[in-house]
């Protein structure tokens, strides 16, 4: 192609057509600058599928990631209640003076039912890296980074402040109970303790264990219930935007 755009400026030169020639020139530079602009138009566009592809697997594996955090937080939630509810039996022992040593370990028991917070931040880790800009949206990048960046290192930080009270529980559950070995059901022997006098019900430790737990469990479910309506603003204004594909 270029020896023949060659051999017709040649042609026209030695013709003496120079008028011809020069539009003919001008021709040719229009249609190399027109060449270079649709391949560099097309180049962009490739960037910009890249680009655009690279967002939406992003934004699927952070939904994905959001979905079964919501769903764990969840879970702990009816955790919560069934120690919210051996605290509230325990006083109404307390106040009927039920003096039922199985029923009392019960419910001690189910009052120091662990409550677990955990999450992943794995997938906004990896938009952070990669540069968060990647992300179009701007409300997804807003509230991407005040989910990840405060609300949930927030509760994680508050709750890790509860856990510190672990020290005063122990110390109770020390008070008022014995160290006895229990037989699980399939035969291992373990050491546990457990209450073996009724009467602690009317110590003044009993009803602070019972206070310490009934405010750690306020504030761990009102934290972990903060989390939903952003998570799930979060996860339906990423479903809106997975449902823009690729141009």
């Amino acid at each position: 192609m270029i020896s023949l755009f060659r051999r017709i400026r040649q042609n026209l030169l030695q013709q003496n057509r120079v008028t011809q020639y020069l539009a003919y020139s001008i021709g040719e530079i229009f249609l190399v600058v027109i060449g270079i602009l649709i391949a560099l138009q097309i180049n962009t566009w490739n960037e910009t599928r890249k680009t655009r592809q690279y967002e939406l697997k992003m934004l699927k594996e952070l939904k994905s990631t959001l979905q079964k955090d919501r769903s764990f937080f969840s879970s702990q939630i009816p955790r919560l209640e069934h120690k919210q509810m051996a605290a509230n039996r325990l006083l109404e022992i307390l106040e009927n003076k039920e003096e039922n040593l199985d029923t009392l370990n019960k419910y001690f028991s189910d009052l120091r039912f662990d409550v677990l917070f955990q999450y992943n931040a794995g997938a906004y880790g990896s938009i952070k890296s990669g540069g968060i800009d990647k992300i179009s949206n701007d409300s997804i990048r807003a509230k991407m980074a005040d989910i990840y960046e405060f609300l949930i290192p927030g509760t994680e930080k508050v709750l890790k402040n509860l856990s510190d009270s672990d020290a005063i529980e122990n110390a109770l559950v020390e008070k008022l109970t014995s160290r006895l070995i229990i037989t699980l059901p399939n035969g291992v022997k373990v050491i546990r303790g457990k209450i073996t006098d009724v009467k602690i019900i009317f110590k003044e430790e009993f009803l602070h264990l019972i206070q310490l737990h009934k405010n750690n469990i306020y504030t761990t479910r009102s934290r972990i219930e903060n989390l939903f309506p952003m998570m799930d603003e979060l996860i339906i204004l990423i479903e809106e935007e997975l449902k823009i594909e690729p141009e």
